[in-house]
């Protein structure tokens, strides 16, 4: 496993290990992976546009520089390793829409999945993250 893949999982090392007592937090994350359908948190860039007729909590957990290269319009920056602790950025209302993204769409994938465990059910994942954003030719501010 790739450095950067096991840092993405970090934030849900906690939770894991909730579910699981002190036992195999790898199985118990697994199975919550099997348990979420991609349908259930996967977003592709055009559909995710098209969302924000909603108003939804857009959520970037890119780093600074990658921020700074641009971003989605009306996005919110937290950096993915800051969200366990910092859920006060949140939606109070677990029901409400939350669109993640982070540069590929890798580690907001594992954001999406840690939101829904903690029981936002709305919280998604654009596809292929800011580079899908971008090649689907989508407006795009500057930092």
């Amino acid at each position: 496993m790739r450095r950067r893949d096991l840092l993405a999982l970090l934030p849900l090392l906690p939770l894991a290990a909730r579910a699981q007592g002190e036992g195999d937090w790898v199985r118990a994350f697994g199975e919550f992976l099997r348990r979420v359908p991609p349908a259930g948190y996967l977003v592709h860039p055009t559909e995710a546009r098209d969302l924000m007729l909603f108003e939804p909590l857009i959520l970037d957990v890119r780093t600074e520089e990658e921020r700074r290269r641009g971003y989605i319009p009306g996005s919110v920056h937290l950096y993915a390793a800051e969200v366990p602790a910092r859920l006060e950025v949140l939606p109070q209302d677990k029901e409400e829409l939350i669109l993640v993204y982070c540069n590929s769409g890798s580690v907001s994938m594992v954001v999406a999945a840690f939101l829904q465990a903690l029981g936002y059910k709305n919280a998604k994942n654009i596809a292929h993250g800011f580079k899908g954003w971008l090649d689907a030719g989508l407006e795009v501010e500057e930092a």
